[in-house]
C-alpha cells in the first residue's frame, strides 16, 4: 500500500489479524466484456448493410472493432473494477449464437458481476444468464437492450458515458460487499429476537431475504468459552499486550488502568477469532441482553472498545444488536471506506440540531487510508472498567455528513444530509458521553420520521445521499430524504 503516513493503531490491528478472505469493502466488480460479431454467410449488400463486404472481411473488421473496445474498457474503467478476459461471440444473419460460442462466456460466469457489450446486438439469449449487462452509447442500442432485458427481469443498463458506467460499477460494488457481508450475532436468542432495549429491528432472515446478508448467531456460553481460551493463550496474550500497549501509547490521554484496557482487547480479541472460525466480517452484541446480567462485572469489560477497532480496519460494527444501523453502516462504509459513528439521536426543532452520543467513535473516520484521528481512553463505568475510545468532534465544526437509518421492513432509509456544529468527546465523563452536534435541514421532520424506523443513527463525513439514492435503486429500498 502505498500510503505515507505514520503508523496507526489500524494498522497494527490488521497486521496482527490477517483477513483469510477479502473485507467486503476491499471487493471490486467484475466486468466481462463482450464484443458481438455480426458475420454473414456471404459476401451481399443489403438495405442495412451497405457493399458486398466477404465473411473474412466482415470478421476482420469485428475485431479491429473489439480491439479498440477493449483498450477503451481498460483506459476508463476506474480502479472499483476488474476486466475479465474479453471474448467475441459471433453469430450469422439468423441471430441465432451456437452453444459452443456461449460456451465462451460460460467460463467466467460465476464470477461476473457485469457484462459488458461493445456494440448492439440481439439481447434474447443473454437473459438465461441473469447477468447484469450494459452498453456505453447515447443512445438506440443501449436502451432497446435495456427495455427488453428489464422487462424480462434482468437487469439492463444504458450509461450515457464512461462516467456514467463507472458510477454504476460503484454502486455495484457496495451492493456485491452487502451480499458478501456476514454478521458475528452474539445473544441468546437465537434468529435475534430483539430485548427491551431496542425493538424496532431488522430481523436477521428479512436481511438474507432482500439484501442477502447472512448472520451467525453466538450463544453467550460459546463466546465466553473462547473468551477464556484466548486469556489463557500464550500467543493471543503476546497480541493482547502489543495492541494493549499501543492504544495507551498513542493516546493524547489516558484516564484509565492498563488491565481493564487489555480486558476490552481480550474481548477484541475473542470476537476476531470467531470471526475468523465462522468466516464473518461484520459484529454486533446485544447490549441490552448481556449488560443487567452479572458478566461484563465479573468479567470487567464492555463491546465499545470492540466496535471502534472493528470500524476502524473495515468491518461494520453495531451497538445494541441494531441491524437497522448495521445495514446503513455497512452501505456508508462500503460507499465512503471511512469508519462510522453510530449513536443516540436528540432533536433541537428550533434550531434544527441533532445531538448524537455514544461511546464508540472511530480513528478512521476521514478515511481508512488515513493517519489516525488524535483520541483519548477513557473509563465507561463508576467502577473504572469498560474501555472507551474518545473523540472532539468540536474540532471538526463546519464539516458534511450524513446521517442513515433502516426501517425494521428493510423497505425505506432515512437519510438527511447535516453539518457538524459542535461536540464533545467526554474524556472526563461516563456512559455513552462522546457527543457531536449536526445542523440537518429539518429536525423536526427527522424526529418523526424516526417513529418509522426507529432511533440509533449511523454518521459518515460527507455528502453521500446521491449514492445512497442510487443504491436505492439498485438494492430496491425507498431512499427518504429529509429536507
Amino acid at each position: 500500500m502505498n500510503v505515507l503516513c505514520p503508523v496507526s493503531v489500524g494498522t497494527i490491528f490488521l497486521s496482527v489479524y490477517a483477513a483469510n478472505n477479502e473485507k467486503p469493502i476491499d471487493v471490486k466488480v467484475e466486468v466481462k466484456p463482450v464484443c458481438p460479431m455480426l458475420v454473414h454467410k456471404s459476401a451481399y449488400e443489403g438495405p442495412c448493410r451497405p457493399g458486398a463486404v466477404s465473411p473474412e472481411e466482415e470478421r476482420e473488421s469485428h475485431k479491429k472493432h473489439c480491439d479498440r473496445f477493449v483498450e477503451s474498457v481498460k483506459e476508463n474503467l476506474k480502479e472499483e473494477a476488474v476486466m475479465l478476459e474479453p471474448i467475441s461471440l459471433e453469430f450469422n444473419e439468423d441471430y441465432k449464437i451456437s452453444e459452443n460460442q456461449w460456451k465462451k462466456l460460460e467460463a467466467d460466469l460465476s464470477k461476473t458481476d457485469l457484462i459488458l457489450l461493445s456494440g448492439y446486438c440481439r439481447a434474447y439469449g443473454f437473459k438465461r444468464y441473469k447477468k447484469p449487462m450494459a452498453l456505453v452509447s447515447h443512445g438506440v442500442g443501449n436502451v432497446d437492450i435495456a427495455a427488453y432485458l428489464r422487462n424480462n427481469g434482468v437487469e439492463g443498463y444504458a450509461p450515457y458515458d464512461w462516467d456514467e458506467l463507472n458510477n454504476l460499477i460503484s454502486l455495484m460494488r457496495v451492493r456485491k460487499a452487502v451480499r458478501q457481508t456476514k454478521i458475528l450475532v452474539v445473544t441468546n436468542r437465537p434468529g435475534g429476537l430483539p430485548t427491551y432495549g431496542v425493538k424496532s429491528v431488522i430481523l436477521g432472515d428479512t436481511l438474507e431475504k432482500k439484501f442477502g446478508v447472512d448472520c451467525k448467531y453466538v450463544s453467550f456460553e460459546n463466546f465466553f468459552e473462547e473468551m477464556d481460551r484466548v486469556a489463557r493463550s500464550e500467543s493471543e496474550k503476546k497480541k493482547a499486550s502489543k495492541i494493549t500497549d499501543k492504544l495507551i501509547n498513542n493516546a493524547d490521554k489516558v484516564h484509565m488502568n492498563t488491565d481493564y484496557i487489555k480486558n476490552d482487547v481480550d474481548f477484541y480479541l475473542t470476537v476476531k477469532s470467531l470471526m475468523g472460525k465462522y468466516n464473518c466480517n461484520g459484529f454486533t452484541i446485544d447490549c441490552f441482553e448481556i449488560c443487567p446480567t452479572k458478566i461484563p462485572a465479573e468479567r470487567e469489560f464492555l463491546p465499545c472498545l470492540t466496535h471502534s477497532l472493528l470500524k476502524d480496519e473495515g468491518y461494520p460494527s453495531a451497538c445494541e444488536m441494531d441491524l437497522n444501523a448495521f445495514l446503513a453502516m455497512a452501505l456508508e462504509m462500503y460507499i465512503a471506506k471511512k469508519s462510522v459513528f453510530m449513536g443516540n439521536p436528540g432533536f433541537d426543532k428550533e434550531k434544527n440540531l441533532v445531538h448524537i452520543n455514544h461511546a464508540e467513535p472511530g480513528l478512521k473516520m476521514k478515511g481508512l487510508p488515513t493517519s489516525d484521528l488524535p483520541y483519548g481512553l477513557s473509563n465507561f463505568t463508576k467502577s473504572g472498567w469498560g474501555t472507551t475510545i474518545k473523540y472532539d468532534f468540536a474540532s471538526d465544526k463546519g464539516e458534511k455528513v450524513t446521517l442513515a437509518r433502516f426501517n425494521p421492513a428493510g423497505t425505506k432509509l432515512v437519510v438527511s444530509k447535516g453539518e457538524i456544529t459542535g461536540g464533545s468527546s467526554g474524556l472526563d465523563e461516563i456512559g455513552c458521553s462522546t457527543r457531536v452536534s449536526i445542523r440537518v435541514p429539518n429536525a423536526i421532520e427527522f424526529f418523526h420520521e424516526q417513529a418509522n424506523t426507529g432511533h440509533h443513527l449511523a454518521v459518515v463525513y460527507g455528502d453521500y445521499t446521491q449514492e445512497l439514492k442510487g443504491l436505492g435503486d439498485l438494492m430496491d429500498f425507498e431512499l427518504v430524504e429529509i429536507g
